[in-house]
């Protein structure tokens, strides 16, 4: 197959979900099929000013397309437009205007996709949410596959989000819940679709010692649409009501200023070997964010053996937790104080927890499966497509 993917950022030091999402898959893909990624020259998320080169390069078996970004984002003007488009009464024209103020806005991405429709079978689009999708999408909507990460957040209720969920050929999921949400949100249940998320490699667990004393690990961007305020509003409460030598370490960009205290680090953002050797060292993962369409760092604990500690009003998360008995979620200070209580006090339910964490990794995770999963699911979609021809 000849596969595209559509993207709004991409390189080895893009950190982000779903672009990593994509560049594993990629990767992966390229061993057996023709694959490019078709992306912009933005590596900041928040402003995506140009940082890379226009032009081709090749990554990792992947032929990479980089296209400039002419007007990089004003936070400060797109944040007083989002809370107009948000909370108050607009047009689908306003709407529209909000999707090419949130960026990033590519031109010469968008006129690169209908110029190269024919040179690829699919079209891979990932995230609903940014210009690359709702731009790029409609010259190729007949042969386009979207991978819409989507999750219970504002943004996705506004009206333009119609056409770019009825648009594809067909959709690929990462969980049974965004599959349950997206399909009551929209009309999109007889669109081909399927379930597939991310590979998580094994580590060997025969070296994996808790610090002492215990260890509570949060890895991420430490931004308040991650839940980082209510984390670290909860963790000084916690240390103030308590006597516990625990220790809560951040690791990840810091993208707001946070109150220091002398049981809370920060470490920056860490290489893979020193979060894998964060990961073998704490006691718990806390994912304190509200959003969420795959946490991959949460699967990345539980290969490690470790129990999460997760916000319960992330739809994805709690039936994650549920579904692998790998830790506890809380919806409230008085509950995340209690499963920091119980989980702290009894290490032989951390090693259970984090076992039964490991062992829903190995059954759904493991690169096999997903490779199956992915191969298939673009399999079809090609077929289809061919059909509709």
């Amino acid at each position: 197959m000849r596969i595209a993917f559509v993207i709004q950022r991409y390189g080895l030091d893009v950190h982000g979900g779903s672009e990593y999402l994509c560049r594993v898959w990629a990767e992966r893909l390229a061993r057996r099929h023709t694959v490019a990624v078709l992306t912009t020259c933005a590596r900041d998320y928040l402003t995506w000013a140009d940082h890379y080169s226009p032009g081709h390069e090749l990554i990792n078996g992947v032929q990479v397309q980089r296209y400039r970004v002419p007007e990089p984002r004003d936070m400060a003007s797109f944040d007083a437009f989002s809370r107009l488009i948000y909370w108050q009464p607009h047009t689908i024209a306003q709407e529209v205007e909000w999707m090419r103020r949130g960026g990033p806005w590519s031109p010469a991405l968008f006129a690169a996709i209908e110029q190269q429709q024919d040179e690829f079978d699919l079209f891979v689009f990932m995230t609903y949410l940014y210009c690359t999708t709702f731009f790029g999408m409609p010259a190729v909507a007949h042969k386009a596959v979207l991978v819409p990460t989507a999750h219970d957040e504002p943004p996705i209720y506004l009206g333009i989000f119609r056409q770019v969920f009825t648009s594809p050929r067909s959709i690929i999921y990462l969980t049974p819940a965004e599959r349950v949400f997206v399909q009551r949100q929209f009309a999109v249940a007889a669109i081909p679709n399927a379930e597939i998320g991310i590979g998580i490699d094994l580590p060997d667990l025969s070296e994996h010692i808790e610090a002492e004393p215990p260890m509570l690990l949060y890895i991420g961007r430490i931004h308040p649409s991650k839940g980082c305020d209510h984390l670290h509003a909860y963790m000084l409460r916690y240390l103030a009501e308590r006597s516990t030598a625990l220790a809560l370490v951040y690791a990840g960009r810091a993208d707001m200023e946070l109150a220091p205290h002398r049981q809370i680090t920060f470490a920056g953002f860490v290489s893979e070997e020193e979060k894998q050797r964060l990961l073998a060292q704490c006691s718990v993962l806390v994912i304190p964010s509200p959003y969420e369409s795959l946490s991959i760092v949460t699967l990345e604990a539980w290969a490690a053996g470790k129990p999460v500690l997760a916000n319960g009003a992330a739809p994805v998360l709690r039936e994650q937790v549920i579904r692998s008995n790998g830790g506890l979620f809380y919806t409230s200070y008085a509950e995340f104080a209690a499963c920091l209580d119980l989980l702290l006090a009894d290490a032989a339910l951390r090693r259970q927890m984090g076992q039964a964490g490991r062992h829903f990794v190995e059954r759904l995770y493991s690169w096999p499966a997903i490779d199956e999963r992915l191969e298939r699911a673009l399999e079809e979609s090609r077929t289809y497509v061919a059909a509709c021809h």
